[in-house]
């Protein structure tokens, strides 16, 4: 199975996103699922040090990473992709057309999770509140949807 989350810079949430997941399966021996993250922006940055000092911070492993565009070749080789916002799923379904496999972060959460982005410590330490919220749920949700 193959996870995609999406945000818009692809510097922030949805690489944080992505890491705290590897982790998350990690710690629960699920190997079998590989998650990747991509943004609704063209560009190829590094994920803001913010970002970095943040998941390092609360102990969260990573590796050098470069945000990339979520192209359709991602998109169609991804099982389920976790967008942050309603509007990256608009987004999606305008490039690739509705789809099931679009999960907005509010089916987990109750509410999207707010981009970061150009804010201060205390953005992102909320952005990590949300995800660290989330993780569980989404590793839940993937567990039960595999056959």
């Amino acid at each position: 199975m193959k996870v995609l989350f999406v945000c818009t810079g692809n510097m922030c949430r949805s690489p944080m996103a992505m890491f705290m997941l590897a982790q998350e399966f990690a710690k629960r021996r699920m190997h079998d699922i590989d998650v990747d993250s991509a943004g609704t922006m063209r560009h190829e940055k590094p994920m803001t040090p913010l970002a970095i000092d943040t998941l390092a911070k609360h102990g969260v492993a990573q590796g050098a990473y470069v945000s990339k565009f979520a192209h359709k070749e991602i998109f169609d080789n991804s099982d389920f992709v976790f967008v942050m916002t309603e509007a990256h799923k608009l987004i999606l379904e305008n490039m690739y057309g509705e789809n099931k496999k679009i999960v907005p972060m509010s089916f987990f959460l109750g509410r999207e999770v707010t981009d970061p982005y150009g804010l201060g410590e205390d953005a992102y330490e909320q952005t990590f509140a949300d995800l660290k919220e989330a993780i569980p749920k989404i590793a839940d949700f993937l567990k039960s949807k595999q056959t």
